[in-house]
């Protein structure tokens, strides 16, 4: 999940006493109260004086939980609801769906510091309320404030409820080129992508009731005499590429009739691996998975998903 940097729109909820567990300026929140609703799928009262007017982000415990520590690395369920600061009027909330998902990882400390060391003191089960202003929170987002802290206050109270917590599980590690007699056995068995040239495009064909390899695969159809790539080199190469889960064609230069430039420390990590160490003039088909393509977000990022098949001619290495 992509981290939302702005208290604004990030909706969470609020409770009723108060503990020590807070960062920054928290005086503006004392008058914050809350009752639960009638279970956990139903929006709680929350009640504070207004216009609520914080000049400085923050964050309070306004009801300590009973569950385990929260800790660094985590992944934390909660559920939420704001409320405009100047009138207390809803402006949104979480709490009939299911619960949202935030990692407790340096993305999240180094935006919003203050609700990162108040969920670092604190327990499962747990209410906390925090603000943003206006201004920080456009200094976080990359804009330009066109006015002070003190001109620009909080515009939303938000307030939320963890629900639970998880260990963030180990990230797998990248998968890995292949080596040649890997390559080879793949190709033996049939287990590989295979091309042929029809008016001067090349098709490609995946094999059927075949699963991707688990590593990058550079199949050398022709190889070059030219200079040699490296990971930094400019490059002009010629391509076609398809999906392995259906072999539809997403990309193509040699529609487009012109041969595409790029860096190759600017590309796909299944390109700059598969092509570093390649000389001009060569042809190869790359099967790359998902992790060195464009990763299991492709679709958000409107991007092909799963393993990828590419059929290269490196034209020049610059």
């Amino acid at each position: 999940m992509a981290l939302v940097a702005t208290a604004s729109l990030l909706l969470v909820t609020a409770c009723g006493s108060t503990t020590t567990a807070s960062s920054g300026d928290i005086a503006p929140l004392e008058s914050i109260k809350v009752t639960p609703g009638s279970d956990d799928a139903s929006d709680p009262t929350v009640t504070f004086d207004t216009p609520l007017v914080a000049t400085a982000t923050a964050a309070k415990v306004l009801v300590e939980g009973k569950g385990d520590q929260i800790k660094e690395n985590q992944n934390i369920k909660f559920k939420s609801i704001a409320y405009k600061a100047t009138d207390a009027s809803l402006l949104g909330s979480g709490f009939a769906g299911e619960p949202v998902t935030l990692p407790t990882n340096e993305e999240f400390k180094a935006q919003l510091p203050a609700l990162y060391d108040t969920l670092m003191q604190t327990k499962v089960g747990s209410w906390i309320a925090m603000v943003e202003p206006a201004a920080e929170a456009a200094a976080t987002d990359g804009a330009s404030p066109s006015a002070s802290p003190e001109a620009a206050p909080a515009e939303t109270v938000v307030v939320l409820k963890v629900v639970s917590t998880e260990e963030i599980p180990p990230a797998a590690p990248p998968s890995k080129k292949l080596g040649a007699d890997e390559v080879k056995k793949l190709k033996d068995a049939g287990a590989l992508p295979t091309f042929e040239m029809k008016d001067g495009k090349p098709a490609i064909t995946i094999p059927k009731d075949k699963d991707a390899p688990a590593g990058l695969v550079v199949d050398i159809v022709k190889e070059g005499t030219g200079k040699v790539a490296t990971a930094t080199s400019k490059v002009s190469a010629n391509y076609t590429g398809v999906r392995w889960e259906d072999g539809k064609q997403f990309d193509s230069s040699y529609d487009r009739g012109k041969a595409a430039d790029f860096g190759l420390d600017g590309v796909i990590a299944g390109w700059t691996q598969g092509l570093t160490g390649l000389k001009a003039g060569t042809q190869v088909m790359l099967t790359i998975p998902t992790d060195l393509a464009y990763g299991p977000d492709a679709a958000s990022q409107g991007a092909p998903e799963g393993p990828l098949v590419f059929f290269v001619e490196l034209k020049e290495v610059k």
